[in-house]
C-alpha cells in the first residue's frame, strides 16, 4: 500500500528526525510503501525586501543573504544528512498550502503524526494536519500518535467546527498521549486510542545498526546531560547526580544556538551520535520528551525535568504509562538522594512497553487493510 506521512518539519529537532523514520521503517516492515510529505518552511524575506527597499541596498543584501544560508548549510549538514540518507522517500518540498493538492489522489492511505501536528501554535498548517487536501474518496486516512502537545484545548469554536467534520472521515485515530483521547472525545465526539510514539516502536538494535553504520565513536563520562532549555537549576541537577555517582557529563546537543557564536559551535552533532549518547549512558538527566522516550528504550536511570514552555501533557502522560512519575521534576526542592539513587524496574518497564508495542503495531496493522 503506497502511503504519505505528514508530521512536523524537522527544525533541527532530534525527536523530530526520529520519529519520522522510526514510523516509516515500521510501515516498511509491515510491508507497505509510505512516503514523507516533505514541508519545508519558505522564506520570503527576499520578495518583501526588494518591494521595501531601494535598488542600492540589493547587492548588500544578497551578499549577507548567501552568506546566512552558507552558514545554515554547514549548520545542518549533519541533521540533513540524516534526513537525506535514512528518512526516504520523500515526495518534492511542500512550500505552501497549494503544494499540498498535488499529492490530493496519489495515496492509498494518509497517515498524520507524530509529534505536535494538532496543535496550533507549533504547527502552521494545522488545517493540512486534518488532511483537509485529500480527495481521493477510496484513501485510508488514519493519525498515528498525533499529539495536541497540551492538556488544555487551544482551538477556536470555528476551528473545532472544521476539524470536526474532516476528522470524521478518518477511519481511525490514536494520539501520544492519553489526554489527547479526552480531548478528542470531548471536542470532536470521537474515539482516540492512546499509542506510543513510533520511536518506542523500533528495537534498540535498530537503532544499534545505524549507529554502527555511521561509525559513530563512544562517549565517556557515563552521565548524558540533554537539555534544550538549559539553566542554573538544570545544572544544579546534573551536578548533584554527577556528583553522587562519580560521574563526567557529556552532552550531545548542539553547543551554543545564539548567532554570535563561533560557528564549530552551532553545527548540530548527527542524529547518530545522539542515539549513541544515550546507549553509552549510565545515567541521563533532560528536559526533553524524546529525551525520556530513549532513556526508557535504552534501560538508562534518568530524571527529566519538566519542560513547561514545550508542553507538560507529553511527560506526565509518558511517565504515566510506564509507572515511572517519580522521575519527573519541576523545581529544584524536587531533587533528592532517594529520587536520584532509586532504582528503575526495568523488567516491568519492558513489559508494559511490550504491552504498548503490540497494541501500536495492531493498530496499524489492522486499520490498513483495504476493504
Amino acid at each position: 500500500m503506497k502511503i504519505a506521512i505528514l508530521t512536523m518539519t524537522f527544525n533541527n529537532n532530534y525527536g523530530g528526525y526520529l520519529q519520522a523514520y522510526a514510523l516509516m521503517q515500521i510501515l516498511k516492515k509491515l510491508g507497505h510503501e509510505p512516503k514523507l510529505l516533505f514541508v519545508q518552511p519558505k522564506n520570503n524575506d527576499c520578495i518583501t525586501f526588494l518591494k521595501k527597499y531601494f535598488k542600492k541596498f540589493i547587492l548588500s543584501y544578497i551578499t549577507t543573504k548567501w552568506k546566512n544560508e552558507r552558514y545554515k548549510q554547514i549548520i545542518e549538514k549533519n541533521t540533513k544528512y540524516f534526513s537525506e540518507n535514512y528518512i526516504v522517500p520523500k515526495t518534492e518540498p511542500i512550500y505552501s498550502v497549494s503544494d499540498f493538492k498535488k499529492y490530493k489522489n496519489q495515496f492509498d492511505a494518509y497517515i498524520v503524526g507524530s509529534d505536535q501536528v494538532w496543535r496550533p501554535t507549533m504547527y502552521k498548517y494545522i488545517n493540512q494536519a486534518f488532511l483537509d487536501f485529500v480527495e481521493n474518496p477510496k484513501a485510508i486516512l488514519l493519525s498515528y500518535a498525533a499529539s495536541f502537545g497540551l492538556e488544555k484545548w487551544e482551538y477556536t469554536n470555528e476551528q473545532t467546527k472544521k476539524f470536526k467534520k474532516d476528522i470524521s472521515k478518518f477511519k481511525s485515530i490514536s494520539v501520544r498521549e492519553d489526554s489527547g483521547v479526552i480531548l478528542c472525545k470531548e471536542n470532536f465526539e470521537v474515539k482516540a486510542l492512546h499509542v506510543l510514539d513510533p520511536t518506542m516502536l523500533l528495537e534498540i538494535e535498530d537503532y544499534r545498526k545505524i549507529v554502527k553504520q555511521e561509525n559513530e565513536p563512544n562517549f565517556k563520562g557515563g552521565l548524558l546531560s540533554y537539555f534544550l532549555d538549559n539553566d542554573e537549576e538544570k545544572q544544579y541537577l546534573e551536578n548533584i547526580v554527577a556528583s553522587k555517582f562519580g560521574l563526567k557529563s557529556y552532552n550531545v546537543n548542539v553547543k551554543s544556538n545564539k548567532s554570535n557564536a563561533k560557528l564549530e559551535e552551532q553545527i548540530y552533532p548527527t542524529v547518530t551520535s545522539w542515539i549513541k549518547g544515550f546507549d553509552d549512558a549510565k545515567y541521563v538527566v533532560t528536559d526533553s520528551f524524546h529525551g525520556c522516550v530513549f532513556s526508557i528504550l535504552f534501560n538508562k536511570p534518568f530524571l527529566v525535568y519538566g519542560n513547561k514552555k514545550r508542553g507538560m501533557a507529553r511527560f506526565n502522560s509518558l511517565l504515566k504509562m510506564f509507572e515511572l512519575e517519580d522521575r519527573l521534576v519541576l523545581k529544584s526542592e524536587d531533587i533528592n538522594e532517594k529520587i536520584i539513587q532509586e532504582n528503575i524496574n526495568w523488567v516491568k518497564v519492558n513489559k508494559i512497553l511490550d504491552n504498548y508495542k503490540n497494541i501500536s503495531k495492531n493498530f496499524l496493522i489492522d486499520n490498513l487493510k483495504l476493504g
